[in-house]
């Protein structure tokens, strides 16, 4: 009789085990399901205000600034999910730079992939089901497409800085040789890849289509490639339409080193990195420009460190996104 109230004892504590790991489980579930986007406009932005890289929000004046990723890790690059539920972004919290998801809020923080491999310049495909981003390190980088969940990861083409346009249907990219950087375009249908400015602007970086699809924002840079990497110290803004026609200069200031340009989700207005040299030392800082009047406003501070790596999301701009018929015409993969 002993040993069958041990093993009865055994049992129950076996079920109340699995139940509690249900419970954990069904708890992980919820949150991740029950991810808010945010209720107001909000820049999402990298930051070294707290002493290392980490992954910040504000309002588009600049301010309200908060700190959502709160680690002692490498954390850069976020862009937020379509529909402002979750940021994807670069982190080096396992030993090597890879994709991470977290929700709105900074909870539910989640490695993309299961194998450790160098992954950056995340940008997400339109409906929110995929992403693309670059592989390896300088100057042998390959851009790739998967599930947002790490899942049938498929090469595109050599490349890095991936922009999904917001049809779906192709891919700004940066390509890059030993003599040149260029702005070019993949498309995801045909697999064919289109050079834009050949000859105006050898070296590019950063290309980000805007919210209708017609018209890319880059970086032309002062450009080369030293030992592998490539390296620049100036850079000035400029837009192009979608066919590479119009060309026009943001950004006129000779010193500037105006990077990093995302849209406004209502196609007014340019958010970019750019270098403020007092009070001194030089500092990376964020600047909103009104595509109209193209007067830079400064939103961040250079006493409170480095800023850069914007991304802009706003709730109002959600019903003017693509058409599903657009979104549904080209993915199939969960």
């Amino acid at each position: 009789m002993k040993h069958i109230s041990n093993l009865r004892h055994i049992i129950y504590r076996f079920h109340i085990l699995s139940y509690a790991i249900a419970v954990l489980l069904v708890l992980g579930a919820i949150s991740s399901v029950c991810a808010k986007a945010p209720a107001t406009a909000k820049i999402v932005f990298t930051s070294t205000q707290d002493g290392g890289n980490q992954i910040y929000t504000m309002n588009p004046d600049g301010s309200d600034q908060i700190n959502l990723s709160r680690s002692d890790a490498w954390d850069t690059e976020p862009v937020w999910s379509p529909d402002g539920e979750q940021i994807l972004f670069v982190s080096d919290r396992d030993g090597l730079s890879d994709l991470y998801i977290m929700d709105a809020d900074g909870k539910g923080v989640r490695k993309v992939f299961r194998d450790n491999e160098y992954r950056t310049d995340p940008t997400w495909s339109p409906d929110g089901k995929q992403i693309a981003y670059a592989q390896g390190e300088e100057p042998n980088r390959t851009i790739y497409i998967a599930t947002r969940n790490g899942n049938s990861p498929e090469k595109l083409t050599d490349g890095f800085m991936p922009s999904w346009s917001p049809d779906g249907h192709e891919i700004a990219f940066v390509a890059g040789g030993v003599r040149h950087a260029r702005l070019s375009i993949f498309n995801l249908r045909t697999r064919a890849t289109k050079t834009l400015l050949q000859n105006q602007m050898p070296w590019v970086v950063y290309p980000a289509w805007s919210p209708r699809g017609d018209k890319i924002a880059f970086s032309k840079i002062n450009g080369s490639f030293q030992q592998g990497f490539l390296t620049w110290s100036r850079a000035k803004l400029y837009i192009v339409n979608r066919d590479g026609t119009e060309l026009r200069e943001i950004t006129k200031d000779e010193k500037a080193v105006a990077m990093e340009p995302t849209w406004s989700p209502h196609n007014g207005e340019l958010i970019y990195s750019d270098v403020v040299m007092r009070p001194a030392p030089w500092t990376m800082q964020l600047f909103m420009t009104d595509m109209s009047n193209r007067r830079p406003v400064q939103l961040t501070g250079a006493e409170v460190g480095h800023n850069y790596d914007a991304d802009w999301f706003d709730p109002t701009a959600l019903g003017v996104s693509p058409s599903e018929q657009l979104l549904t015409t080209f993915w199939g993969k969960n």
